[in-house]
C-alpha cells in the first residue's frame, strides 16, 4: 500500500510541475491567465478501524484552478489593442456564421481583416451591440461582429463644373500655345491647336476620380480695331471629347477684359450623360494664366480619417471632415463561476453548464470594468514565484521517488528472508 501511496505523490509532483511549466511557457502570452494545481489527500475509513490508527492512501489532483486575478497593463498606442481594467471578458465570435459560438476573452490584442472586420490572432470577431449614430445603444441582447468600413456615404458622378480662369492676353496675344487663328483641328494631344488648358476635377458615378481636362481655343483675336476676344471651351473626360451643344457658346471678353460670354451654364454631351460648365468670373490678365476657382458636384465616399473607443466601449469612426458615428458598443460578459468556464485556448473560454450562462453588458456599468483603448493586458503570472514553484515541485518531486525507492527496498529485504 505504501508504494502506491509514494507513487500518488509522484504523479501529484508531476502535475505541479506540468502546471507551472505551462505558466512559465505563456509569461508572454497576451490575456493568459496562471493556473494552480490544487490535491486533496486520500483516506479511506473502515468502520472496524481505530481513527487513530488510520494512515492515509497518498494524494489526488482536485483540479487545476485558474487564477483569474487582473494582469498589469501595457500601453502600445494602437487603438485597437483593448483591454479591460475590472471585472469582465470581451466577447469574440469564433465564426462569420451567426450560429459560430461566444466565447470570452482578456486578450485585447485586434487588428482589422482586409474586409474590415475586427479580429485578434486566433481569427475571432470581437462583437459590440448595436448603436444608434449618437451611440445610443439599441439593445442589450443581440451582438454583432464590428466592421470598421474605411470609407463611408454615397458616391455620386459629377454633372456640373465651376471653373474661373484668368487668361493670359501678354502671352503670344493671347495665343498661348496655340498656332494661329483659326486653330487647326482640335487634339488634345497638340498644344498648337489650343491656346491654353487645365486640369479639372471629376468623378465617375463609383466616387473614382478620372482624368478630365478644359481646354481653350482661341477663336476671335484682338486687334486695334476690335480689342475684343473669345475662346471655344473643349472638355475632355477620360480621353472622351465633347464640345458645347451650342456652337455659338464661347467664353468672350470685351477690350476691357470684362466677360461678355460663357455667363451662364454651358452644356455638354458624353457617351455616360450630360455635364454643364459654368465659367463664369472669369477675366483677362496681364500676368501668366491661372485658374481663380474649381469646383464640381461629383462626391466620393468619406475615407476613415480617425477611430476612437471610449471608456465605455463606444466604437466612433470619423469619416472625412463629417462628425464621428458609433459603428458599435463592445460586449462585456460576465460569469457567475469562472472557474467553470472551459478553456480553448489562445486565452479564451466558452461558457458551460458550470460557470453558468453569460451575464451581457456595457463597459463601466453594473460592475463591469472600463475598456482602456491604446494597451493590452498581460499575463497574471509572477516569474518569480513560478520559479520558486518550479523547485518546491522538483523536490515534493525527489521526496516522492525516494520514498517509492524505500518501499522498494523493503520489499527487496522481505524477499531475501531466508528460513
Amino acid at each position: 500500500m505504501a508504494f502506491y501511496t509514494a507513487l500518488s505523490g509522484l504523479h501529484a509532483a508531476q502535475t505541479d510541475i506540468s502546471v507551472t511549466s505551462n505558466n512559465i511557457a505563456n509569461v508572454g502570452t497576451v490575456g493568459f491567465h496562471g493556473g494552480r494545481a490544487e490535491f486533496a489527500d486520500i483516506y479511506t475509513n473502515s468502520p472496524y478501524s481505530r481513527p487513530a490508527a488510520q494512515i492515509g492512501l497518498g494524494t489526488e489532483t482536485t483540479g487545476i484552478a485558474t487564477d483569474f486575478a487582473q494582469g498589469s497593463l501595457r500601453a502600445t498606442g494602437n487603438v485597437l489593442d483593448l483591454s479591460l481594467q475590472g471585472a469582465g471578458f470581451f466577447q469574440v465570435r469564433t465564426g462569420i456564421d451567426d450560429d459560430a459560438e461566444r466565447a470570452y476573452t482578456r486578450s485585447g490584442a485586434f487588428g482589422v481583416t482586409a474586409d474590415g472586420y475586427v479580429t485578434n490572432s486566433a481569427g475571432h470577431y470581437l462583437t459590440v451591440f448595436p448603436t444608434a449614430a449618437d451611440g445610443t445603444r439599441l439593445n442589450s441582447i443581440d451582438t454583432q461582429r464590428l466592421e470598421i468600413p474605411q470609407q463611408s456615404g454615397v458616391a455620386t458622378a459629377t454633372t456640373s463644373l465651376d471653373l474661373s480662369v484668368s487668361l493670359s492676353v501678354t502671352d503670344n496675344g493671347g495665343l498661348g500655345t496655340q498656332a494661329a487663328v483659326p486653330a487647326a483641328v482640335f487634339a488634345p494631344e497638340d498644344p498648337t491647336t489650343f491656346a491654353y488648358s487645365t486640369a479639372v476635377p471629376f468623378f465617375d458615378e463609383t466616387g473614382a476620380s478620372v482624368p478630365a481636362r478644359a481646354y481653350f481655343v482661341l477663336n476671335d483675336a484682338p486687334d486695334p480695331a476690335d480689342p475684343s476676344m473669345a475662346y471655344s471651351v473643349q472638355l475632355v473626360v477620360d480621353g472622351e471629347i465633347s464640345t458645347p451643344t451650342d456652337p455659338a457658346a464661347t467664353l468672350s471678353f470685351d477690350g476691357n477684359g470684362v466677360q461678355t460670354g460663357a455667363l451662364g451654364d454651358l452644356e455638354y454631351n458624353f457617351s455616360f450623360g450630360a455635364i454643364n460648365l459654368d465659367l463664369s468670373n472669369s477675366e483677362t490678365t496681364r500676368d501668366v494664366t491661372s485658374v481663380l476657382a474649381v469646383d464640381h458636384d461629383g462626391e466620393a465616399q468619406k475615407s476613415l480619417a480617425a477611430l476612437e473607443i471610449g471608456p465605455d466601449g463606444n466604437v466612433w469612426a470619423t469619416y472625412g471632415a463629417d462628425a464621428a458615428i458609433s459603428l458599435g458598443q463592445i460586449a462585456v460578459g460576465a460569469f457567475n463561476d469562472l472557474q467553470g468556464l472551459t478553456s480553448i485556448g489562445s486565452a479564451t473560454y466558452l461558457e458551460s453548464r458550470a460557470s453558468g450562462p453569460v451575464r451581457l453588458g456595457g463597459a463601466g456599468e453594473n460592475g463591469y470594468g472600463v475598456i482602456r483603448s491604446g494597451s493590452v493586458e498581460q499575463a497574471n503570472v509572477d516569474l518569480t514565484d513560478e520559479l520558486v514553484n518550479l523547485i518546491v515541485a522538483q523536490r515534493n518531486y525527489q521526496a516522492s521517488a525516494k520514498a517509492l525507492e524505500t518501499n522498494g527496498k523493503l520489499s527487496e529485504t522481505i524477499m531475501n528472508i531466508r528460513s
